[in-house]
């Protein structure tokens, strides 16, 4: 998926990592490949996480991870790539290997629609200081 933020690519990527806890409090991670990476959230009162770790980092171009969550055989793959428009950043989220880890048929379906969830949160966060 792509979606357009009307920031440029550098306030996208310092909100995206470093300043993440603004409009992505559950997850956590350092920018840097090797990183652990560590998300918690609560559904219907039962608490979840998926860990993993950070695979690919070039400032303000490129996110990338593996996570797992308990119920899955393999991890997921996750890139995000920024892509510089002028006064405006290009942000291209792909996550993988679905097929391999063995989930639920409807877990692309959900992960898209929290994906949407989240990039809708970075660019507001990025566009204007807030969500």
């Amino acid at each position: 998926m792509t979606t357009e933020i009307g920031a440029p690519a550098e306030l996208v990527w310092r909100y995206l990592t470093a300043d993440r806890d603004e409009w992505w409090p559950e997850m956590q991670f350092d920018p840097v490949v090797g990183s652990p990476l560590l998300e918690t959230w609560t559904d219907d009162g039962q608490r979840y996480s998926a860990t993993g770790t950070v695979t690919g980092c070039v400032e303000s171009r490129l996110l990338a991870f593996h996570w797992i969550e308990a119920s899955w055989a393999q991890p997921l793959d996750v890139e995000i790539r920024l892509t510089a428009r002028g006064k405006s950043t290009a942000v291209t989220l792909t996550e993988t290997g679905f097929a391999l880890a063995q989930t639920s048929p409807l877990l692309p379906d959900e992960h898209e629609e929290g994906w949407r969830h989240h990039l809708s949160r970075l660019a507001r966060m990025s566009e204007t200081g807030s969500i």
